[in-house]
């Protein structure tokens, strides 16, 4: 409910991954008081060539999904094999059906002529170990937009953090 959302005088927003395609589209047209914006190892052009996850890799994702590719996945995700154990234990269980048809929506988005910069981002973390989403691009996409912080962090960096007071 927006009206909700509309009370609150002090909102932080953090987005992950595909998460800040999503934040920009969704929250950006709410008009909210955000009073903290991070986005974490991703950008709003989620799949670009230059800004986000190459078209090619992405679609091998969707099309070669299968149980043991998202396993796969997951563990190139969180970077470490404990990483991936502790992941493991914490995980949702989404059906493999449902992930594909979210790959399948995001492949439908046309990220070249997408308005992006509803959100003043704050501050963007970059992951350098990020298996999944190159740091490089999403260095390329925040360059002379927000505060980059370039991180040891893998893709999935929420081991990592006790606060956003970053």
């Amino acid at each position: 409910d927006i009206h909700r959302w509309k009370s609150y005088s002090d909102i932080v927003l953090v987005a992950w991954s595909t998460g800040v395609w999503a934040a920009e589209q969704v929250v950006g047209k709410l008009n909210l008081p955000l009073s903290k914006t991070i986005a974490i190892n991703g950008t709003p052009t989620t799949v670009h060539e230059e800004t986000g996850i190459s078209q090619v890799i992405f679609q091998g994702t969707y099309d070669h999904l299968t149980v043991q590719t998202m396993h796969k996945f997951q563990r190139r995700m969180v970077g470490s094999v404990s990483a991936y154990n502790a992941f493991t234990s914490i995980a949702p269980k989404r059906e493999l059906k449902n992930q594909k048809e979210e790959l399948a929506s995001i492949l439908g988005v046309n990220f070249e002529a997408l308005k992006t910069g509803l959100i003043n981002w704050d501050k963007a973390i970059v992951g350098k170990s990020d298996a999944i989403f190159s740091p490089q691009n999403q260095l390329c996409y925040w360059d002379n937009r927000t505060e980059i912080i370039e991180m040891e962090l893998p893709h999935y960096p929420f081991f990592y953090f006790k606060s956003w007071g970053i």
